[in-house]
This record gives structure tokens, C-alpha cells and sequence, in this order.
């Protein structure tokens, strides 16, 4: 082989591909127009052919060095990958959250059928037989039941331990939520528990403010946090048992792999419902339990309630 005749036959072509790379790897951002990058990708493939031929003839070390370089650099440029940013992540959430409970909205409809349930046995209960209430609830929840009977509200403006108890809220529901997700791998069994007895204590409150007059007063209050807290107990409580569906009848797969299937939409569910109980954990401690107008939280809540359903169903990646 004459490499040096091989060598001054292509120089001009190796050289102009050094200075597309150049071009690619350090000029400006889009510095490569479409025709550019259509030479870069052709002399890419022709410079690859030229490597492999110089090899098999035998060229000296320098000019094997030297091609092996430049499609070294080539590759990396072309065939690097995206570099992630804040930007990108939330684009990917923004997206990804709506279309996984989309995807996977009849585990949640079973989570609300299941809360619901559990709500609605105690609130018959005690429709029947008001004196069961002191059956049914806690002791350590009376204080709160006394508190929500007793109809007293904060004044508008004081706000001393707001900040104080929306931190509470956010941490004391974000644990709920992700119980009833995590450990719907356990066949499902605690997430339906924890769906029911989160209900039953609602019914049970709800039954109590009914023989007092205040059940109007009670919905009201908690419609403008309940919209996105109960909706992310829903949507958590639904990946939980899409996990428990997921061990309990795997199919082809193993339960491990069955679980991996799954994995992606509950982990969007799971993000997507944090961002709900921070959404609701601000509104309870500094707008829910204020003395503002009763129209105000109704419209509060309903468009809460609006804007959440039409994300939910209408925001989807062309």
C-alpha cells in the first residue's frame, strides 16, 4: 500500500470532517445546519471505511491513530447521550403523570369504590343509631370530632402557626399516601385496609356533623384541600393496587418482573400525588379552616376540582 498516495487522496476529506466536529462539539448552540449535518453523518461513514481499509493494508500506526481518533470523537458527539435537565424532568412529569393514570384509571376508580365504601358503613350506622358513635370512634379522635362540632374556625389573617401546620399536613398525608403505595406490594392486603379505614373515619365524622346540623359545614370546609388530598390518596391508593394486582396474578411473567411491568405508572402516580398533597397541605392550613365565605371554598374547591379533571384527561404529548 503507498499510504502516502492514500493519505493525500483523502486529506481533504479528513480535514473537513475535523472541522465539522469542531463545529459540532464547540461552536453555538444549532451551529450545524441540516445540510452540514448530512455531510458530517456521510464523511462519518466514509471516514469508517477508510479506517478499516487502512488497517487491512497495513498503513502506518500514525494514520491508523489518527483516523481512529477522529471517528472516536465522531462517535461521541453523535451518539452522546441527552444531557438531563430541571427543564426536561418536569417536561417528562408534566406528561407522564396524566398519561400512567390514564393508563391505569380503573385501580383508581377501585381505590375511590373502596373509600367510599368505608365511608358509607359507619354514616348508615349512625343515621340508624346515633348513640354508636362512641363505639366507632377512636378516643384520639374525639378531640378533632369535638373541634369540627363545635363549628369554630380561625379569623382570616391569622396565620401565626399556618406555616407550621401546613409542614404537618404535607408530611402526615404524604406518609398515608405513600403506606397505602408501598405496601401494596404485599399482595394488596394494607392498601385496601387503608383505603376502608380512612373512609370509615370520614363516614364516621360525617355522621356525627349530620346529627348536629353541620354536615353542609364540614363538606364545604374541606372541599377546597380535600379535592387534591383525597385525590392523591386515590391515585396512590390505586398504584398500590396495581402492585398487589401485579403479585397476585403475574401471569407469564414472575411476580418480580410482573412488578417491574407496573413500576413505571406507579412511580408517576406516586409523584404526581405528592404534588397534590403539597397543593392541598397549603390550602388546609391557610384557606380551609379560615372563616371565609362559604361560596368562596365552594368555588375554590370546584375549580380545584375542574382544573385537576382536565389535566388528568386532557394534557397529552403530541
Amino acid at each position: 500500500m503507498n499510504v502516502r498516495a492514500f493519505v493525500e487522496r483523502r486529506r481533504a476529506r479528513w480535514q473537513r470532517f475535523e472541522q465539522l466536529l469542531d463545529a459540532l462539539q464547540w461552536g453555538a448552540r444549532g451551529g450545524l445546519d441540516r445540510a452540514a449535518l448530512d455531510e458530517l453523518g456521510r464523511l462519518y461513514r466514509q471516514t469508517a471505511a477508510d479506517l478499516a481499509y487502512a488497517r487491512q493494508q497495513g498503513a502506518d500506526a500514525q494514520v491508523v491513530e489518527y483516523l481512529n481518533s477522529l471517528l472516536g470523537r465522531a462517535h461521541g458527539a453523535l451518539y452522546r447521550a441527552r444531557r438531563g435537565s430541571v427543564r426536561s424532568a418536569l417536561r417528562r412529569f408534566w406528561y407522564a403523570f396524566p398519561d400512567a393514570v390514564r393508563r391505569r384509571h380503573w385501580y383508581v376508580w377501585l381505590a375511590i369504590a373502596l373509600t367510599m365504601l368505608g365511608a358509607l358503613i359507619p354514616f348508615v350506622i349512625l343515621l340508624v343509631n346515633p348513640n354508636a358513635a362512641q363505639a366507632l370512634v377512636d378516643p384520639q379522635w374525639r378531640p378533632v370530632f369535638e373541634q369540627w362540632k363545635s363549628g369554630e374556625q380561625r379569623k382570616p389573617g391569622e396565620v401565626g402557626l399556618a406555616s407550621i401546620m401546613s409542614s404537618f399536613y404535607f408530611v402526615n398525608n404524604s406518609r398515608v399516601a405513600m403506606l397505602a403505595f408501598g405496601l401494596g406490594v404485599f399482595w394488596g392486603i394494607p392498601t385496601v385496609y387503608l383505603l376502608i379505614t380512612n373512609g370509615f373515619l370520614l363516614g364516621t365524622l360525617a355522621g356525627e356533623m349530620y346529627h348536629v346540623g353541620k354536615l353542609g359545614f364540614l363538606l364545604v370546609s374541606i372541599y377546597p384541600h380535600g379535592v387534591p388530598e383525597l385525590g392523591a390518596v386515590f391515585l396512590c391508593g390505586g398504584a398500590g393496587l396495581m402492585l398487589g394486582r401485579a403479585m397476585i396474578a403475574p401471569g407469564d411473567w414472575t411476580r418480580s418482573e410482573s412488578v417491574r411491568q407496573v413500576a413505571p405508572d406507579a412511580f408517576w402516580m406516586l409523584a404526581g400525588s405528592l404534588v397534590l398533597i403539597l397543593i392541598a397541605a397549603f390550602t388546609e392550613a391557610f384557606f380551609s379552616f379560615y372563616a371565609f365565605p362559604s361560596w368562596s371554598k365552594f368555588l375554590w374547591g370546584t375549580l380545584a376540582l375542574g382544573l385537576l379533571l382536565a389535566y388528568l384527561l386532557g394534557v397529552r404529548e403530541r
